[in-house]
C-alpha cells in the first residue's frame, strides 16, 4: 500500500473563485465518502462538498469521482504515477485536486482558468530559479540578454518588443506612488525628511574607491529614510542572490534597493535589482501566495549619483516599469534640488506603508482612478485573460498576449451579473464609441465604462461577445460562414458615414476590427476604437505596421478619404476569399 499527500482547492460557491488551499492524504484503501468526509472536515461548508465533484486539477477533463465509488487506487494512480506534471520535484505545492459543485462548474468556466494560470505562474517559478544570479546577470551584454530573453525573464520594455500593462494596473500602491511621484508638490518636507534627504545628496555626490564602502555610507542613510524592517548583503534563495538591501514585512520583500558605485561600472542595478526580486520570489514560502498575489514590490537603484524608482509585480510573468530617473546634486538650486529628493522620498514611504498592509492582492488587475478617488468603478471580478487577436479565453499566455491588458471579468449591477470584456489602452475614443454602440440596430457593442487609471492607460469596459454569438470577420473561414458582402458593405458604411458627419476618422478599418454576428440576416459591429483620430488633424501612429495593409504611413496625417480607401480593400479581400 502507498500514500501520497495531495493539495485540493475547493472555489467558493458565492465568490466563484478560488479562496482555500487545504491537504488530503489518499491512499487504496480511501474512498470517496472518506475523502469528502475528510476535506469537509476542513471546509465550514461540508455540506457542498457532500455533493461535490472531484476533478484532477492537471487534467480537468478527468472526474476523479466517475472511478468506482468503493476504492481510490486508480485516482492514486493517476495523480501519483502517471501524471508527469501533477507535481514540480523541487516540492512547490500545485493544486492536484479541484473539488467542484455542479453550480461551479456550469457556472465557473474562468476560474478553472484561473487555476490553471496559478499552475503556469509555478512553472515560470522554475524557470526563473534556472536563471543566472543576479551580480552574473548585469556582468556584460551576453549575460544581460540570456537574463531577458529566459522564460523566466522579466518585461521591462527591452527589447522593444518586451513590454507588458503597466504595473500600476495591477497594485494599487504601486498605482498612487506613480501618482504621488508625478504629483509631488503635494508633499511638504520638514527637516525630519529634509535632513536625511541632505545627508543623502551630499554621499551619493561624494567618490568612493569601491562599491563596499559606497554602500558602508548610504545603507545608514537610506535606513533613516525609509524606516521599516530592512537586512542588508543576506543570502536568499539557498544563496542564489544576494541583494544590497531589503524592506520585508512578514517576512515577504516589498522594496529592493541595489547599487553601483558608478553609473557603467558592474552593470545596471535596476535590472540586477528585478533579478533579485525574480530570485526572492522562488523561495518555497513564496508559493502560496501565487494563489492570491501578484506579490507588487518598489525598487529602488542607486548608481554613482544616479537614483532610479521602479516598480514590479509577478502575473503571469514579471512586468516592470521605470517610474523616475533624477542626479542627485546640490548646485546652484540647491534647496530646490534636495526639497525635491526628499518629496520623492515621502512618496515613497507613503508607498511603502500601503504595501505593509496590502501584501494581499489578486493576481488580476487592480486599477485606480486617475486622479485618485475622482471616479466610481463599476464592480468587477477578473476572471479571465483573452487573447487580443479574436477575444478567445486563455488559459496559457503566449508571448504576443503578454504585451497586451485584455481581460474577461464579471460586472455586478443593481440587478444581475454579467461578464464583460475590459481593455486597457493608451488611447481611446469614447465618443466615437458610444456614437456606433447607440444606434439602433447597435454599430458596436454597449459600452459601460471608459475612463483614464494610473499608469497613463484607459479602461474600456464594454459588452462581451462570445464566439458563439459573434467572430471578427477576420478569424471567420468559409466553414463558420463568411459574413455576406452586402451585409459588411451596409454597416461598415453607415458607421463611416456616423463617424465622418463629426470629422472623426476610424483609421484602422481591418477585418480584425469589425466583429460579424450571424442571424437575422447577420450585423457588423465595429470593436476597437483606439485608432480613432480627427479628420485633417491627428496623425496615425509612429509605430504604425507597414505590413497591415491600410495604406498609409506612419505619422501621416489621418483623412476621411483614407477609411473608404480600406473599405474598398476590405471589400475586395472578402471577395477574394468568398471566391
Amino acid at each position: 500500500m502507498t500514500t501520497a499527500i495531495y493539495n485540493v482547492a475547493y472555489p467558493n460557491p458565492s465568490l466563484h473563485r478560488l479562496y482555500r488551499l487545504c491537504q488530503c492524504s489518499i491512499d487504496s484503501r480511501t474512498n470517496m465518502k472518506d475523502l469528502l468526509s475528510q476535506l469537509g472536515e476542513q471546509y465550514l461548508d461540508d455540506k457542498d462538498l457532500k455533493r461535490a465533484t472531484l476533478w484532477k486539477a492537471t487534467d480537468l477533463k478527468l472526474k476523479i469521482t466517475d472511478v468506482h465509488d468503493e476504492s481510490m487506487q486508480k485516482v492514486h494512480d493517476w495523480i501519483h504515477k502517471k501524471g508527469e506534471d501533477a507535481r514540480l520535484p523541487t516540492g512547490i505545492p500545485l493544486i492536484d485536486i479541484v473539488a467542484l459543485t455542479k453550480e461551479i462548474e456550469e457556472a465557473a468556466e474562468g476560474d478553472v482558468g484561473e487555476l490553471r494560470y496559478v499552475k503556469a505562474r509555478e512553472g515560470l517559478h522554475q524557470a526563473i530559479k534556472g536563471t543566472l544570479s543576479p551580480s552574473e546577470t548585469v556582468k556584460n551584454a551576453a549575460a544581460v540578454k540570456e537574463a531577458v530573453y529566459n522564460s523566466g525573464g522579466p518585461r521591462y520594455g527591452r527589447p522593444s518588443d518586451r513590454f507588458g500593462p503597466p504595473t500600476a494596473l495591477f497594485s494599487e500602491p504601486l498605482a498612487l506612488l506613480k501618482y504621488d511621484l508625478e504629483h509631488l508638490e503635494s508633499f511638504a518636507p520638514d527637516c525630519r525628511i529634509l535632513n536625511p534627504t541632505f545627508e543623502l545628496v551630499v554621499t551619493a555626490t561624494d567618490f568612493f574607491d569601491d562599491e563596499s564602502k559606497r554602500e558602508a555610507a548610504l545603507k545608514p542613510i537610506l535606513r533613516g529614510l525609509l524606516g521599516g524592517q530592512s537586512e542588508w548583503q543576506k543570502s536568499i534563495a539557498d544563496g542564489a542572490a544576494k541583494p544590497d538591501g531589503v524592506w520585508l514585512e512578514s517576512s515577504l520583500v516589498y522594496l529592493i534597493v541595489e547599487l553601483k558605485n558608478e553609473p557603467g561600472l558592474e552593470g545596471d542595478p535596476f535590472l540586477q535589482g528585478l533579478a533579485v526580486y525574480g530570485k526572492i520570489i522562488t523561495q518555497d514560502k513564496y508559493a502560496k501566495f501565487f494563489k492570491r498575489s501578484n506579490l507588487p514590490v518598489i525598487l529602488l537603484a542607486i548608481s554613482g549619483n544616479r537614483l532610479v524608482v521602479s516598480t514590479a509585480v509577478f502575473t503571469d510573468t514579471i512586468y516592470a516599469d521605470e517610474l523616475l530617473s533624477i542626479r542627485l546634486q546640490l548646485g546652484f538650486h540647491a534647496s530646490d534640488n534636495v526639497s525635491y529628493v526628499a518629496r520623492v522620498f515621502m512618496a515613497i514611504n507613503k508607498s511603502m506603508e500601503r504595501l505593509r498592509e496590502l501584501y494581499k492582492n489578486l493576481l488580476w488587475p487592480s486599477p485606480t482612478a486617475d486622479p485618485p478617488g475622482l471616479i466610481e468603478f463599476p464592480k468587477l471580478e477578473f476572471f479571465c485573460k483573452v487573447n487580443q487577436a479574436d477575444g478567445a479565453e486563455l488559459s496559457v499566455i503566449d508571448e504576443e498576449n503578454q504585451r497586451h491588458a485584455t481581460y474577461l471579468a464579471r460586472m455586478e449591477t443593481e440587478t444581475e451579473t454579467q461578464v464583460v470584456f475590459v481593455k486597457f489602452a493608451a488611447k481611446y475614443n469614447e465618443g466615437a464609441h458610444r456614437l456606433l454602440a447607440n444606434q439602433n440596430p447597435p454599430l458596436a457593442p454597449a459600452l459601460y465604462f471608459c475612463a483614464r487609471v494610473v499608469g497613463d492607460m484607459y479602461m474600456v469596459v464594454m459588452e462581451y461577445m462570445p464566439k458563439s454569438k459573434g467572430q471578427s470577420i477576420g478569424s471567420r473561414s468559409s466553414t463558420d460562414g463568411l459574413p455576406p458582402p452586402a451585409v459588411v458593405l451596409r454597416d461598415v458604411s453607415k458607421g463611416l458615414d456616423l463617424l465622418h458627419e463629426r470629422n472623426l476618422v476610424f483609421g484602422d478599418l481591418r477585418e480584425t476590427n469589425l466583429l460579424y454576428l450571424a442571424g437575422d440576416g447577420g450585423q457588423v459591429l465595429f470593436v476597437d476604437f483606439g485608432g480613432v483620430g480627427r479628420d485633417g488633424m491627428d496623425k496615425y501612429s509612429a509605430c504604425l505596421n507597414p505590413g497591415a495593409g491600410l495604406g498609409v504611413d506612419r505619422g501621416q496625417v489621418m483623412e476621411k478619404v483614407h477609411d473608404r480607401q480600406n473599405l474598398g480593400r476590405l471589400m475586395e479581400r472578402l471577395s477574394r476569399r468568398m471566391s
